[in-house]
C-alpha cells in the first residue's frame, strides 16, 4: 500500500509540470517547438480566442482581387490552397500555417536558428496575464540578430497560453495593408 501511495504521489508531481507549466516554461515550451518546426505543436501553446482574434484580423483576403488572393492563399496555405480549404481549417491550423510560412519566408534569406533563445524574466500583470522577457540571438543565414522580445500569456484553466505578439498583429495589418491597396 505505501510503494502505491508513493507511486500516486510522484504521477501528480511528475504531470503536474505539464499542466501547471509557469508563463516561462510555456514561452520555453513553444520555441522549443519552433526549433524542431513543428508549427502545430507551437500554435497549440496560444489561447484559442487569440487565435481566432488574428484570424479574424485577416478577412480582409476576401475584398481583395481574385488575383491577390490566391497569391495570399498560396504563399501563406500552400499551392492549391482555396478559399474553402481554408475556411475548414480550426484557427490553430490556420495559425499554424501562417507560422510555418512566416518562417519559411525568413528562411529564404538562410537557416534560421532558434538556439539563442534566452528567458531574462516574467512580470504579473494581475493574476492571470504574464509578460515573459526573452532575448534572441537568431541565425538567419551567416548574419546573427539578436532583439528583446516580451511574450505574453494569459491564464487559461490550469494552463497559461500565449497571447499573439504585436509583431504578428503587426504583420498581419501589413498584410491588408498591402491587399487594401491592390487595384480592382
Amino acid at each position: 500500500m505505501k510503494i502505491l501511495r508513493i507511486a500516486f504521489v510522484l504521477l501528480i508531481l511528475s504531470s503536474s509540470s505539464v499542466y501547471g507549466a509557469t508563463p516561462t516554461e510555456t514561452t520555453e515550451a513553444f520555441f522549443k517547438q519552433l526549433q524542431k518546426g513543428d508549427f502545430d505543436a507551437a500554435a497549440a501553446f496560444f489561447d484559442p480566442s487569440a487565435l481566432t482574434e488574428f484570424r479574424h484580423s485577416l478577412g480582409v483576403i476576401d475584398t481583395a482581387p481574385p488575383v491577390a488572393q490566391q497569391q495570399f492563399r498560396e504563399a501563406f496555405f500552400g499551392a492549391g490552397a482555396t478559399a474553402q480549404s481554408i475556411a475548414a481549417l480550426s484557427d490553430m491550423e490556420f495559425f499554424a500555417s501562417f507560422l510555418r510560412a512566416a518562417l519559411a519566408q525568413a528562411e529564404a534569406q538562410g537557416r534560421v536558428n532558434f538556439d539563442g533563445m534566452e528567458v531574462l524574466g516574467e512580470v504579473m500583470e494581475g493574476s492571470d496575464v504574464a509578460h515573459v522577457l526573452t532575448r534572441n540571438r537568431l541565425m538567419v543565414g551567416d548574419v546573427e540578430v539578436e532583439g528583446m522580445e516580451v511574450v505574453s500569456c494569459k491564464k487559461r484553466g490550469d494552463e497559461w497560453k500565449l497571447l499573439v505578439s504585436t509583431q504578428m498583429k503587426s504583420l498581419a495589418n501589413q498584410i491588408r495593408s498591402a491587399l487594401a491597396s491592390v487595384p480592382r
